[in-house]
C-alpha cells in the first residue's frame, strides 16, 4: 500500500511540477508592456532588460519581431546608439526579406540614417548618410510597394528627402540646364520632360557626329582591305602577321583604334548624365512619357514605372534591343573576330539589362540611353552603307566595213568579182 502511495505522490509531483514552473514564468507580453513602461518613465537601462527578456520568450514569432523593433526604435530615438539600432533592423530583414516586418525594418533605417545625418557636423559624412537614406526609402517603395510601411510613412518620408534635395540642387547649373530645356515646351508632364530628354540627346549627338563619322569613315575603309588582311594570314603568322597589317593599315592611312575616342568621350557624358538626372530626379518625377503614367502603374505595379523619376521594366527591354541591334551593325574589320564580337554583344546587352533592372535606374535615363542607341543606329546605317559599284563601260559596236572606191574598182579590175575570168578546163 505505501509502495503505491509513494508511486502515486511521484506521478503527481512529476505532473505538477512543471505546470507551477510554467505559470510562475512570466508571458511575453507581460514582459513586452514592462518594456514598453520603464521606456515611457526613461528607464532606459530596465527597459533595455525587459526587451531583451521578451526577445528570448517569445522567439522567433511576430511577438518576437515587435519586441527587437521596439529595443531597436528605443536605442535609435532617445539612446543614439545608431549602430546597435542598425544591427537589430537589419537582421530583421535578413530574417523577414518580405512582408511588414521587413518593410518596417527598411523604413527604419531609413529614419536611421536622416538621424545620423543630423547628428554629425561632417558634410562628407551628412551626405553619406543621406544617399543612404534615399537608397533604403527607394528600395521600400521598389521592393515592398504593397505594404503599409511603404504606402504610408515610407512615401511621406521619400517625398520630402527629395524634395529637400531637389531645394539645394536648384542652384546647380546642370539642374538650371534641365530646367531650361524642360521650360521650352511650357513644363507640361506628358510633353515637356521627356522633350528635354530628346534635345539634350540631340545635342549630344551633334556634338559626337565628328567623330563618329571619322570612325564610320575609318571602318569602311578597313573593311575594303579585308581581301588584303586574308591574304596576309594566309603568308604570315604571329607577331610578323601583326606587323605586316599595321604597315598596311599605315599605307592606307587607316586608324584601327578610331572607334575608341567616340567611346572614351561618351562615358564621361553618360556619368555626368546620370549625376544630373539623379540631380533632377523629383521635378522627372512630375513627368510622363506614353505608358509611363500613374494609371498604367497602377494596373501593372513593379513592371510599369508611374512617372520618369521611377523604373520602367518595357523601357528597359526596348532599350537592350537597341543596344544588341546598334552593336551587331558595328562592322568588324577583322573577319576572325565576328564570331567574338556576335558573344560579346550579348553579354554586353545582358550585363546591362541586369544592372540597370538591379539598380532600378530611373526611365528618364534610360529614355536617353533608348533614343541615343536608335539615332546612333540610324546614322550607322546611313553613313556605312555600301558604296554603289561603278557601271560598266558598253562595249563598242562592231564597225561596218568601208565601201571600197569606185576608182578603185576600176583601176583594179582584176580584183571585181564580176570581171574574173573564167578557168581554163582540162
Amino acid at each position: 500500500m505505501r509502495t503505491l502511495l509513494l508511486a502515486l505522490y511521484l506521478l503527481l509531483s512529476w505532473l505538477v511540477v512543471p505546470a507551477l514552473a510554467q505559470t510562475s514564468q512570466p508571458s511575453p507580453d507581460a514582459v513586452l508592456l514592462q518594456a514598453q513602461q520603464l521606456e515611457e518613465k526613461g528607464n532606459f537601462p530596465e527597459a533595455e532588460k525587459r526587451y531583451q527578456q521578451a526577445i528570448q520568450l517569445a522567439g522567433s514569432s511576430p511577438l518576437g519581431a515587435e519586441a527587437n523593433l521596439r529595443l531597436a526604435a528605443m536605442y535609435m530615438r532617445k539612446m543614439d546608439r545608431f549602430p546597435d539600432a542598425l544591427k537589430i533592423y537589419e537582421d530583421l530583414v535578413k530574417q523577414y526579406r518580405t512582408g511588414e516586418i521587413a518593410a518596417e525594418a527598411t523604413l527604419r533605417i531609413g529614419e536611421l540614417y536622416e538621424r545620423w545625418m543630423e547628428k554629425t557636423t561632417d558634410q562628407k559624412e551628412r551626405n553619406t548618410y543621406e544617399q543612404k537614406a534615399l537608397e533604403h526609402y527607394r528600395r521600400l517603395e521598389n521592393q515592398f510597394r504593397d505594404t503599409s510601411a511603404a504606402r504610408g510613412e515610407g512615401k511621406q518620408r521619400l517625398d520630402a528627402l527629395l524634395q529637400r534635395i531637389d531645394r539645394r540642387n536648384s542652384s546647380h547649373p546642370a539642374y538650371r540646364f534641365w530646367d531650361i530645356l524642360v521650360a521650352l515646351t511650357g513644363r507640361q508632364p506628358w510633353l515637356s520632360y521627356w522633350v528635354a530628354i530628346l534635345l539634350f540627346t540631340l545635342i549630344v549627338m551633334a556634338l559626337l557626329t565628328p567623330l563618329r563619322l571619322a570612325w564610320f569613315r575609318s571602318m569602311k575603309e578597313m573593311k575594303k582591305l579585308e581581301p588584303e588582311i586574308r591574304r596576309l594570314r594566309e603568308r604570315y603568322k604571329g607577331q610578323e602577321l601583326n606587323e605586316k597589317i599595321m604597315e598596311l593599315y599605315k599605307e592606307h592611312k587607316v586608324n584601327p583604334a578610331a572607334g575608341c575616342l567616340p567611346m572614351l568621350i561618351q562615358m564621361p557624358i553618360l556619368i555626368y548624365l546620370y549625376y544630373t538626372i539623379r540631380m533632377y530626379e523629383y521635378q522627372f518625377s512630375k513627368g510622363f512619357f506614353l505608358w509611363i503614367n500613374p494609371s498604367l502603374a497602377e494596373r501593372f505595379p513593379g513592371i510599369v514605372g508611374a512617372n520618369l523619376g521611377q523604373h520602367d521594366l518595357p523601357l528597359l527591354l526596348l532599350y537592350a534591343i537597341s543596344l544588341y541591334v546598334s552593336q551587331r551593325l558595328t562592322p568588324v574589320s577583322d573577319p576572325a573576330q565576328a564570331e567574338q564580337m556576335k558573344m560579346t554583344s550579348l553579354f554586353m546587352t545582358v550585363f546591362m539589362l541586369y544592372m540597370m533592372y538591379t539598380w532600378h535606374f530611373p526611365s528618364a535615363f534610360v529614355l536617353y540611353w533608348f533614343i541615343s542607341n536608335v539615332l546612333m543606329t540610324a546614322q550607322q546605317l546611313r553613313y556605312m552603307r555600301p558604296e554603289p559599284a561603278p557601271a560598266q563601260p558598253a562595249e563598242p559596236a562592231a564597225k561596218e566595213p568601208e565601201p571600197v572606191p569606185t576608182a578603185a574598182v576600176s583601176a583594179n579590175p582584176g580584183k571585181n568579182h564580176h570581171t574574173r575570168k573564167p578557168r581554163r578546163r582540162r
